[in-house]
């Protein structure tokens, strides 16, 4: 029964982790390349202060040389993306350790962004797998 018990921890911590994965993209970038980004930036805000009137769809329509090269979005909901799942939790664990409701919350708070949703839903349904498991294999023990 141990061999059996430690197999299934084995195979649930080495799914939790693959889906863990995600946090090293979070943790690389390029200062180099954050830095052009807000320069470039910058000179599109003096512009714009010059300029009163000008919006980003009008430069965007213009060709101009100041958004060329860049992708803006005048969405602001698009720059709080999955990344901002509530206390930095992965969706994963929302859904493996609040169900449903879990599921619920990565939807929401993430403005119904389907990937996020569905590792949720993967963290549940494993969760759920791992649980009727154990139960079969307690249940085929006592009786």
């Amino acid at each position: 029964m141990k061999k059996i018990l430690s197999l299934i921890a084995l195979f649930s911590l080495s799914i939790s982790l693959s889906f863990a994965e995600e946090a090293k993209e979070t943790f690389n970038y390029n200062e180099q390349k954050i830095n052009a980004d807000f320069k470039q930036l910058e000179k599109i805000e003096k512009y714009v202060q010059k300029n009163e009137g000008t919006t980003l769809e009008s430069l965007k329509s213009q060709n101009s040389e100041l958004v060329s090269g860049i992708n803006l979005s005048a969405d602001a909901s698009a720059s709080l993306m999955a990344d901002e799942l509530p206390l930095g939790i992965p969706a994963f664990w929302w859904g493996c350790v609040l169900g449903i409701i879990g599921i619920l919350i990565v939807y929401l708070v993430t403005d119904k962004d389907k990937d996020q949703t569905k590792k949720a839903l993967f963290g549940c349904l494993i969760w759920t797998g791992i649980w009727i498991l154990y139960a079969v294999f307690i249940n085929s023990l006592f009786w």
